[in-house]
Order: C-alpha cells, then structure tokens, then sequence
C-alpha cells in the first residue's frame, strides 16, 4: 500500500470523484459509513455514549455525519462544534441535518473546562490530515483536559494537531488518541516512534478510492499489508527435498549468550528451509544439540566466545551472523578477519547481519565497504545510532539511515513499532504487524533466524526483509491472541510462525 501525501490524497479524492461520478458529499457518507462499521465492530450490541468533537473543515464533517449514523441506530451523543466564521460546505451540509432532526450542537469553548461522562467514547474530529501548522495556544487547556481523562479516544484520519506535513516536536499540542481511522491510507507521521503517543493503535478504512488513479501517484513510502505479501510466498513442489529449501548457517552466540542462537536456529527452521547449521563457541554446543535437534553444529575452537570463523561461506544458501556474539576483542577480530577474507566477486549466500555483528561494524567503518551488497542489517535504535550517528527526529533519522543504504548498497529493517524496511534504491516498507508484547528479550533473534531462513529458500534479499518482518508480527500477533501480550515471550513467536504462514499462503495448506 502506497503511503501517500495530504495533497496526493485530496487529488485521488478528486479522480475518483471524477472516475466514479460520485459527489463529495457521497464520498464523505462512505467515509464515515465505513468507520461507522468499524465502530460497531468494536461496541458489539451494546448502545453507547458518544462525545464528538468536530471542526470547521471536511474532517469535522466527517465527525457530523458519523454523529448522525450513531444516533439513527441507538447510541446516545453529545456534539461539539469549533466556532468559526467559515465552514466548509459539507460541514455546514451536516450541521443541518443534525439540527433538522432535533440534535442540540454545542459550541466548542476551548477556555471552559469540559465535562465529559464517564465511559463516554470520544471522536476526535477536530482537524484532519490537511492541517499544515501546529495548533496555537488557545488549545492548550482543551487538549491537556481530553488527554489527562481515562476515555477511549477515536481519532478520524490523524489525531488532532499532529501535522502530517512535516515533523512534529514533543512540544506540539497533539490529542492523545487510543485509536486512529486513517481513511484509505496512513499519513507518514501516524507512523513513526516519536508520535506514538498520538497515534495509538491505527486502522486503515478502505473507501473505496479509485485504484488505477492510486497506481499513477509516486511515493516512496509503502504500508506493509496483508494483501501485499500474499503473492511472495514461493509455491511448494511435490518432489522437492531439503536442499530445495536451501541451507543456511547462523553464526553466534557466546557464553551466557547461547539462547540467543536458539531462538535464532528455530525460528529459521520454523520458517522453512531445509537445513540450518549454526556456529557457535564450544560452550553452545550441548545446549544446540540439545534443544535445536534438526539442526547441524558446527564450534569454533574457544570455549567461551568465537575466536576465528572456520567455515566456507560458499557452503550455504544464507549466513545470518551476530546474534549474541559478543564485541570484545577476540570478537571484532575475528569478525574483522573474517569480512576481509571475503570475495565478494565469487561469494554465494545471502548476508544477515544483527546485533554485536551491526555494533562492531559501527566501531569499525572502514569495514561498511566491504559489506556483500544487498545484505540485510536488523538494528534495533541503540544500534542504529551508534551505526549512523545521532538525529533530531524520525524523519532525519529515516533520510540519514535511507542515505546510507543507498551509499553502500545494503538494506536495513529498523526495529520497532511498523518496523521499517529501507532499500537501496529508496524506498521504505512500514510493517503493519505486531503489538507491545514483542517487545521482549529475543524478539530480534527470532526476526533474524526467520529472514535468514527466507535467505536460504532464495528470495530476493527485499522481499525476505519486507515479508520477514510481517510474518515476525504476524506471528506475535497470533501469539498475544493465545497469551496476554505483557506474557508474551520471544519463543512463543515462533511458535506461531506456522500459523502465520497458514494466515499467508492458506492455499498450500492442502494441496497435496
């Protein structure tokens, strides 16, 4: 899904206004008729109390004619107005008819405290995805009471005051939503970390916006859904074997740090390919023989930590490399070596690259050239910063990161919430899988076995990031269904993978 700008959106509105031979009016009642649904998915049978704020623009509008739907069906509403010398047109349409059919509109009064049931679900509808400058101060006690009250808050296309024009600082007078409908597309700010708080949880409502006008529009931002990656899976053959699914090798782990190789060897296997290798000191050997029985082991001479890579790269489909390798001397070294053996010219697999192995490449940047191109580096921010420097906010963040895979050929999964995916050639793929619960110790191993997997069973080094990444949430997600996410923990993940791939590529469950 192409993540589109405020003003590209408002010109598919347009063609498909044209396309369609719908009116803006119409397209505004299929707007809120959708998240209308969406609502009612969520109360159930129950009637509810709704609190609705509304602005002077079409975003407003929307609120006004959700109002309508919500009270014709049982729910009880409270409606609140900005007062404004100029409202939109459609607005002013749907002030008529909530005033026609008996509804009271409150005026807006920024500088009264406002008093809201309790249990009462609001929607804010105040200011859309067109509104280009922060919110003055005449907001502040408004927004400051809405977001310091326990209510569920619904934010129609971006939560009120959050600028989906350029970034937005800690200062910016934002509503705190609990959710955010953003109408057919994200807007790129909903999307990253330092506007979490805003966006709460985000739901794309489809409107039906004309997709062969959506195909001419070019972006360099994509949202990672289900339909996207549905076409990626490669089809499974009745005469294949194991070396069909290629081999690939996880190299780590140090003492203390085995688990780490575990989860990563699973999650590897779990994803498909034929036959996983991991490396590791002769400490790890026991607990992967032990715990990763389908896997080979092969260990390096030291006991505690990997002191030389003794292995043939050309003999595997994928390495995935790093995953608690450790970063004291021994270990740069012998990462240090290793990367300058390589040739490149002749070199078979695929490259992960993860954790100590991503901080030992920002200690040693001479190494950054020498990095097999189209490798795949998984930081999580720590280890990001300390590889590309520092930034003032996440869109710098997002250009210098951008920036640096392009330089050196490489891409890059940025680890987080809508976990990012920058290309070589620019472009940037958010996922739209996972929960808070992944948040937990080993969660990146994991990611890192299933890429390298995907490596080995030879996708192309994008897909296996950007369809990585979605299966790796998927599967949390599926996890947190069974579990609560705060129990959630990195083995429960892959545990899930094959249900997430049943979720995928449902027509190879059967075909045999």
């Amino acid at each position: 899904m192409k993540i589109l700008s405020p003003t590209e959106i408002s010109e598919l509105e347009f063609q498909t206004m044209n396309r369609q031979n719908v009116s803006s009016r119409e397209l505004m009642e299929r707007a809120a008729r959708v998240i209308f649904q969406k609502i009612q998915q969520w109360v159930g049978e129950c009637s509810c109390h709704f609190t609705l704020f509304c602005g002077p623009g079409n975003n407003g509008g929307d609120g006004l004619t959700l109002a309508w739907m919500l009270q014709s069906t049982g729910h009880t509403i409270d409606v609140f107005l900005v007062d404004h010398d100029r409202y939109s047109e459609e607005n002013q349409y749907r002030q008529n008819i909530l005033k026609n059919n008996g509804t009271c509109i409150d005026q807006l009064k920024l500088d009264e405290k406002i008093n809201i049931r309790n249990g009462s679900i609001i929607i804010d509808a105040l200011f859309g995805q067109g509104l280009k400058r922060p919110l003055n101060e005449n907001w502040s006690n408004f927004i400051q009471q809405i977001n310091n009250l326990s209510n569920s808050i619904i934010s129609i296309d971006v939560p009120s005051g959050l600028s989906a024009h350029h970034s937005n600082n800690l200062k910016v007078l934002t509503v705190h939503a609990t959710h955010t409908f953003c109408i057919s597309f994200p807007t790129l700010n909903v999307l990253l970390p330092e506007n979490a708080k805003s966006s709460g949880n985000i739901s794309i409502i489809d409107i039906g916006l004309d997709k062969l006008a959506w195909e001419t529009f070019e972006t360099t931002f994509y949202y990672t859904c289900r339909e996207n990656v549905t076409m990626i899976p490669q089809v499974l053959n009745k005469f294949s074997h194991k070396g069909t699914f290629g081999h690939a090798l996880v190299v780590g782990g140090s003492y203390g740090s085995i688990g780490a190789m575990t989860l990563s060897c699973r999650a590897a296997q779990r994803t498909g390919c034929g036959i996983v290798t991991t490396y590791v000191p002769k400490c790890g050997y026991d607990i992967l023989q032990s715990t990763c029985p389908e896997a080979l082991v092969q260990t390096d001479n030291s006991m505690n930590v990997i002191h030389h890579f003794k292995f043939n790269p050309n003999d595997y489909d994928a390495i995935g490399l790093g995953m608690g390798l450790g970063q004291q001397a021994n270990q740069t070294d012998a990462f240090f070596n290793f990367m300058s053996s390589l040739d490149r010219e002749n070199l078979r697999p695929k490259f992960l690259f993860d954790a100590d192995a991503i901080n030992i490449l920002a200690k040693l940047p001479e190494l950054h050239d020498l990095l097999p191109p189209l490798s795949i580096l998984t930081p999580h921010p720590k280890e990001l910063k300390r590889l590309i420097g520092d930034w003032s906010n996440d869109l710098e963040k997002l250009k210098i990161a951008s920036n640096w895979c392009t330089k050196y050929r490489q891409i890059m999964v940025i680890k987080g919430a809508h976990t990012a995916v920058l290309l070589p050639d620019g472009n940037i793929h958010f996922n739209s899988t996972g929960n808070p619960g992944m948040a937990t110790a080993g969660s990146g191993d994991v990611l890192s076995g299933i890429i390298t997997s995907l490596l080995a069973q030879r996708y192309p080094s994008a897909e296996a990031a950007i369809l990585g990444v979605f299966i790796h949430g998927l599967a949390g997600d599926l996890a947190a269904i069974q579990s609560h996410p705060r129990s959630l923990i990195a083995s429960d993940i892959s545990e899930h993978i094959s249900e997430a791939w049943k979720q995928i590529a449902p027509h190879q469950q059967n075909m045999f």
